[in-house]
């Protein structure tokens, strides 16, 4: 059985050389990236081509190895084995934030800061306007205070 050629439309052969020169320009750019430069030098040139599709500047770029290689994930040394209780108060606090839609269609948010031991609100903060930054400075300063 015979197998497969590669796939090429006519015009492959004229965008390859504008694609190499846009990689060769700007070498961490994708190929989303190379597309929009290539569209864009397309359109400033008055050339033949109108707009040239990303699916195909993928093809073109991935049969002549010119796509970017995916970088490996860093390695985390701080893995979290899920254990965030401490034995004694005072130890470690955490904060959060949320809000509840009320039936009238109002908002009401809430701040709160735990002492992560007995997991008790050590201090809050509610409104029915947004959460800023002040509020959050007040509710650990509270915090702080009380503790």
């Amino acid at each position: 059985m015979k197998s497969r050629s590669r796939y090429n439309k006519a015009d492959d052969h004229i965008l390859l050389p504008m694609i190499r020169d846009i990689c060769d320009q700007r070498p961490s750019n994708g190929y989303r990236r190379v597309t929009a430069h290539l569209n864009r030098n397309l359109q400033a040139n008055n050339l033949i081509l109108k707009q040239v599709n990303h699916k195909r500047i993928y093809r073109i770029m991935k049969q002549n190895d010119l796509l970017l290689t995916r970088s490996e994930p860093l390695q985390n040394d701080r893995t979290h084995e899920g254990k965030v209780i401490v034995s004694e108060s005072n130890m470690r606090w955490c904060s959060d934030g949320f809000e509840i839609k009320c039936w009238n269609g109002e908002k009401v948010r809430v701040v709160f800061s735990l002492d992560c031991c007995d997991r008790e609100i050590m201090s809050y903060a509610v409104t029915t306007a947004g959460i800023s930054s002040e509020m959050v400075c007040d509710v650990l300063v509270q915090s702080m205070e009380r503790r």
